[in-house]
């Protein structure tokens, strides 16, 4: 298994099938100051390799995760979440309020998770902060990031946006291609005008939570629109 592979500047992708665990999405490192990161999404239950995978990338002896943004409520972002809970007392964990049942362990949202997929038990975690409007923005340190509610595949998936001060537009756009499903409340309608929201950003990067890293304006456009082709049938 080999360690993470850096984007750019201060940004790397740290967690995958490949990179940390069977089962994992995407994971990724932004370091927005000295020994200070965020992570978006948590992967299954490979919290270790993950952040040995840090390590390894970004070269630091003493560092800590400060936030975790979950992008939605599925098992292969958030399963890990409570290990890394564990492990950084401070960690501040994010994500949109209508996906908050699920994340936070409400009675009757268990399917939701998709846990079941999997065949292991989901440990709940207390979310520290909410996002709520279509829009908003989270301060780290020097940085800003831009939270945009993107509903479809769940109804509480967000898009991330870090304008890189040398790379252009970051998106972290995971789960761009789906899948749609009854039992997790998705909805082809609301997805398709999410979609539309990301080609609008015009970004120079996505990072997706299945397919990686795709560089380039052009081809970050072809990505999302070859999915709303595929599904324009569902909608």
């Amino acid at each position: 298994m080999t360690s993470g592979k850096m984007i750019g500047d201060d940004v790397a992708l740290v967690g995958s099938e490949e990179l940390s665990g069977s089962g994992d999405c995407h994971v990724y490192a932004i370091r927005y100051a000295p020994g200070k990161f965020c992570l978006i999404d948590a992967g299954v239950q490979s919290a270790t390799q993950i952040i040995q995978n840090i390590t390894d990338t970004f070269q630091e002896k003493r560092w800590e995760i400060t936030h975790l943004i979950l992008t939605h409520a599925h098992i292969d972002h958030i399963g890990a979440a409570h290990e890394f809970q564990a492990q950084y007392s401070n960690l501040k964990i994010a994500a949109h309020r209508w996906d908050q049942g699920p994340i936070e362990g409400k009675p009757g949202t268990e399917g939701l998770t998709a846990a079941s997929w999997y065949g292991i038990t989901y440990t709940p975690v207390k979310l520290n902060i909410l996002f709520s409007k279509d829009e908003e923005n989270m301060r780290l340190g020097k940085i800003k990031l831009r939270i945009f509610h993107t509903p479809g595949h769940t109804p509480g998936s967000i898009s991330i946006l870090y304008n890189h001060p040398s790379m252009g537009k970051i998106l972290f756009g995971q789960d761009v291609h789906g899948p749609f499903m009854r039992e997790f409340n998705s909805n082809i309608q609301d997805w398709h005008s999410s979609m539309k929201k990301l080609i609008a950003l015009d970004a120079d990067f996505l990072c997706e939570g299945h397919f990686g890293v795709i560089s380039g304006k052009d081809k970050v456009r072809n990505f999302i629109n070859s999915y709303l082709k595929q599904h324009m049938r569902l909608g």
